[in-house]
Protein backbone atom coordinates (compact mmCIF):
# COMPACT_ATOMS: atom_id res chain seq x y z
CA UNK A 1 0.00 0.00 0.00
CA UNK A 2 1.24 3.44 -0.76
CA UNK A 3 1.56 6.18 1.82
CA UNK A 4 -0.03 8.80 -0.39
CA UNK A 5 -3.27 8.52 -2.24
CA UNK A 6 -4.72 10.83 -4.83
CA UNK A 7 -7.58 13.12 -3.93
CA UNK A 8 -10.18 13.10 -6.60
CA UNK A 9 -12.60 16.03 -7.14
CA UNK A 10 -15.58 13.89 -6.15
CA UNK A 11 -13.95 13.14 -2.76
CA UNK A 12 -13.80 16.80 -1.67
CA UNK A 13 -16.40 18.02 0.81
CA UNK A 14 -18.70 20.78 -0.33
CA UNK A 15 -20.15 23.47 1.86
CA UNK A 16 -23.80 24.11 1.16
CA UNK A 17 -24.68 27.75 1.88
CA UNK A 18 -28.39 27.48 1.09
CA UNK A 19 -29.58 26.84 4.69
CA UNK A 20 -27.46 29.71 6.00
CA UNK A 21 -28.84 32.07 3.35
CA UNK A 22 -32.38 30.98 4.22
CA UNK A 23 -31.82 31.79 7.89
CA UNK A 24 -30.27 35.19 7.08
CA UNK A 25 -33.16 36.01 4.75
CA UNK A 26 -35.76 35.07 7.39
CA UNK A 27 -33.94 37.19 10.01
CA UNK A 28 -33.84 40.14 7.60
CA UNK A 29 -37.57 39.89 7.01
CA UNK A 30 -38.20 39.62 10.76
CA UNK A 31 -36.18 42.75 11.58
CA UNK A 32 -37.80 44.77 8.80
CA UNK A 33 -41.28 43.84 9.99
CA UNK A 34 -40.48 44.52 13.65
CA UNK A 35 -38.80 47.86 12.85
CA UNK A 36 -41.96 49.18 11.22
CA UNK A 37 -43.97 48.61 14.41
CA UNK A 38 -41.57 50.41 16.76
CA UNK A 39 -42.88 53.89 17.55
CA UNK A 40 -40.70 56.38 19.36
CA UNK A 41 -42.41 58.62 21.90
CA UNK A 42 -41.05 62.07 22.47
CA UNK A 43 -41.72 64.73 25.05
CA UNK A 44 -43.46 67.71 23.42
CA UNK A 45 -41.44 70.83 24.12
CA UNK A 46 -41.83 74.38 22.88
CA UNK A 47 -38.59 76.26 22.29
CA UNK A 48 -39.14 79.97 22.66
CA UNK A 49 -37.51 82.31 20.18
CA UNK A 50 -35.12 84.95 21.57
CA UNK A 51 -37.20 87.73 19.96
CA UNK A 52 -40.36 86.81 21.83
CA UNK A 53 -40.83 88.15 25.35
CA UNK A 54 -39.84 85.70 28.05
CA UNK A 55 -42.38 84.56 30.61
CA UNK A 56 -42.78 86.85 33.57
CA UNK A 57 -41.46 85.47 36.87
CA UNK A 58 -44.69 86.35 38.69
CA UNK A 59 -46.90 84.46 36.22
CA UNK A 60 -44.61 81.51 35.59
CA UNK A 61 -42.44 78.95 37.29
CA UNK A 62 -38.94 79.12 35.82
CA UNK A 63 -36.36 76.46 36.60
CA UNK A 64 -32.96 77.83 35.64
CA UNK A 65 -30.04 75.41 35.45
CA UNK A 66 -26.59 76.95 35.42
CA UNK A 67 -23.47 75.30 34.00
CA UNK A 68 -22.20 74.29 37.45
CA UNK A 69 -25.34 72.18 38.02
CA UNK A 70 -26.99 74.80 40.23
CA UNK A 71 -30.80 74.83 40.10
CA UNK A 72 -32.61 78.14 40.53
CA UNK A 73 -36.40 77.96 40.81
CA UNK A 74 -37.78 81.50 40.45
CA UNK A 75 -34.42 82.79 41.68
CA UNK A 76 -34.12 80.49 44.70
CA UNK A 77 -31.12 78.10 44.78
CA UNK A 78 -31.93 74.46 45.46
CA UNK A 79 -30.60 70.96 45.10
CA UNK A 80 -31.63 68.50 42.39
CA UNK A 81 -33.82 66.52 44.81
CA UNK A 82 -35.76 69.52 46.13
CA UNK A 83 -36.78 70.90 42.71
CA UNK A 84 -39.96 68.80 42.44
CA UNK A 85 -41.39 69.54 45.93
CA UNK A 86 -40.70 73.26 45.55
CA UNK A 87 -42.25 73.38 42.07
CA UNK A 88 -45.30 71.53 43.43
CA UNK A 89 -45.61 74.12 46.21
CA UNK A 90 -45.36 77.02 43.74
CA UNK A 91 -47.95 75.39 41.49
CA UNK A 92 -50.25 74.97 44.48
CA UNK A 93 -50.00 78.71 45.20
CA UNK A 94 -50.61 79.71 41.57
CA UNK A 95 -52.25 76.93 39.49
CA UNK A 96 -52.55 79.24 36.46
CA UNK A 97 -48.77 79.74 36.23
CA UNK A 98 -46.88 78.54 33.19
CA UNK A 99 -43.75 76.40 33.41
CA UNK A 100 -40.38 77.02 31.74
CA UNK A 101 -36.92 75.50 31.91
CA UNK A 102 -33.86 77.63 31.17
CA UNK A 103 -30.63 75.69 30.78
CA UNK A 104 -27.09 76.67 29.91
CA UNK A 105 -25.54 75.03 26.85
CA UNK A 106 -23.11 72.81 28.77
CA UNK A 107 -25.63 71.49 31.33
CA UNK A 108 -25.82 67.67 31.45
CA UNK A 109 -29.03 66.30 29.98
CA UNK A 110 -29.93 64.54 33.26
CA UNK A 111 -30.27 67.95 34.98
CA UNK A 112 -32.55 69.21 32.21
CA UNK A 113 -34.63 66.02 32.45
CA UNK A 114 -35.03 66.55 36.23
CA UNK A 115 -36.53 69.97 35.55
CA UNK A 116 -38.76 68.73 32.71
CA UNK A 117 -39.95 65.78 34.82
CA UNK A 118 -40.88 68.19 37.61
CA UNK A 119 -43.11 70.05 35.14
CA UNK A 120 -44.70 66.84 33.91
CA UNK A 121 -45.23 65.61 37.48
CA UNK A 122 -47.42 68.61 38.32
CA UNK A 123 -49.43 68.28 35.11
CA UNK A 124 -47.92 70.62 32.53
CA UNK A 125 -48.44 69.37 28.98
CA UNK A 126 -46.35 72.12 27.35
CA UNK A 127 -42.98 73.03 28.80
CA UNK A 128 -41.08 75.97 27.37
CA UNK A 129 -37.32 75.51 27.00
CA UNK A 130 -35.34 78.75 27.19
CA UNK A 131 -31.65 79.13 26.39
CA UNK A 132 -29.49 80.99 28.88
CA UNK A 133 -27.49 83.67 27.10
CA UNK A 134 -24.03 83.96 28.63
Amino acid sequence: MSRFHAVFPEDRAEINLSPMLDVVFIMLIFFIVVATFVREQAIPIAVQDDHEPRPDVVESIVVKIESEGVFLVNGRVMSRGSVLPYVQALHGENPEASFAVAAAKDVPIRDTVVAIDAGHAIGFEVITILPISE
